[in-house]
């Protein structure tokens, strides 16, 4: 998720475990230690896919996350500036009288709760590293998406101006946020067995189906893989019929087989759990994350080798410029209240 939402959501969980204690500064602190696993990026690799994959691995990791919150609450314990501390603790310039369980549950809850959440995005979060599993992507939800982050914004304002209410207005917030993280994963199973059906009356394959949601979760983006080929279609839930127009597009597969023995192919290929293409432009083969983005906008493409006078020549790999399709964009605007419409690539 955006860090607005992982600073929210930290800021929530830490008024609720030591607010009382700490007063206002404890929705400071929580915020700040749920935007801690994402300073990951800080960590730049020479080639692109380590940097896009590694993100999210052993920052986001449960075990590593369990284990760095025990020596971070005894830290918070032992030099909390005094300054911090409500009156009534003032007097212990250690900060000791909060007791180190209330700061584990406060550092440990805001730590784990931050990859948990990613793993509600599409991108892919690992969250069992060092285990080598596919990243969790659940996809239901947006990586920005208001209807999640604006009641713990409401619960945490209310909780600065009106102290008597602090807990109970950040709890609201995050069951309120909670609750809502539910709702989208029924509603993306409810688009998803409507995609199965749609996929099987059209004869395509549907073993390998991607279902990822726009902001607010109405509009949801269908993808699925068969083969030498992938289908992409839009429904939303506000669409009359149960129909869903698929666009079959290449992944030029072959070219992906072909160089499966070069890591970032291979990696790629593991990451997105086979949602890529490849094309070649300019004599450089590309390889496409089809997850994120639609067809001719893709976030995520990667230059992973090259064609010389001779042969394939594998290169470290470089992240491409985003691309966008301005027009088709347009469109997916109104094809959130129009079914009519074809979202096809000019």
């Amino acid at each position: 998720m955006d860090s607005v939402s992982q600073f929210a959501l930290g800021a929530a969980i830490g008024e609720a475990t030591l607010g009382a204690r700490l007063g206002r500064k404890a929705m400071l602190l929580g915020g700040l230690l749920g935007t801690l696993p994402d300073m990951d990026v800080l960590v730049q690799y020479a080639d692109a896919v380590e940097s896009f994959t590694y993100h999210r691995s052993w920052s986001h990791s449960l075990f590593v996350l369990g284990l760095v919150s025990i020596p971070i609450a005894w830290l918070l314990m032992r030099y909390f500036p005094a300054s911090w501390l409500n009156d009534k603790y003032s007097g212990d310039k250690q900060g000791l009288a909060v007791p180190y369980r209330h700061w584990f549950t406060c550092v440990f809850l805001v730590l784990v709760t931050h990859p948990v959440l990613d793993g509600f995005t599409i991108y892919g979060t690992q969250l069992l590293w060092p285990l080598p599993v596919q990243p969790i992507a659940w996809g239901s939800i947006f990586i920005i998406d208001p209807l999640y982050t604006l009641p713990l914004i409401i619960g945490l304002l209310v909780a600065y101006r009106h102290r008597t209410k602090a807990k109970k207005a950040v709890i609201t917030g995050l069951l309120v946020s909670t609750t809502y993280l539910g709702v989208t994963l029924l509603l993306q199973s409810h688009v998803r067995a409507k995609s199965i059906d749609a996929l099987s009356a059209q004869n395509v394959s549907a073993h390998n189906v991607l279902v990822a949601p726009t902001p607010l979760s109405v509009l949801w983006r269908v993808v699925s893989m068969d083969g030498n080929q992938y289908h992409e279609g839009f429904t939303s839930l506000l669409d009359k019929s149960d129909e869903i127009r698929f666009i079959a597009y290449d992944t030029n597969r072959e070219l992906i087989d072909a160089h499966a023995a070069h890591w970032p192919v291979s990696r790629l290929d593991w990451f997105t759990n086979q949602m890529i293409s490849a094309s070649r432009i300019a004599d450089e083969l590309v390889i496409n994350d089809l997850r994120m983005g639609i067809e001719s906008s893709y976030i995520f493409r990667f230059a992973v080798g090259r064609w010389n006078s001779t042969e394939f020549e594998p290169i470290v790999s470089r992240e491409l410029p985003v691309e966008i399709d301005v027009d088709r964009m347009k469109l997916l605007l109104k094809r959130l209240v129009d079914e009519s419409i074809i979202l096809e690539p000019h």
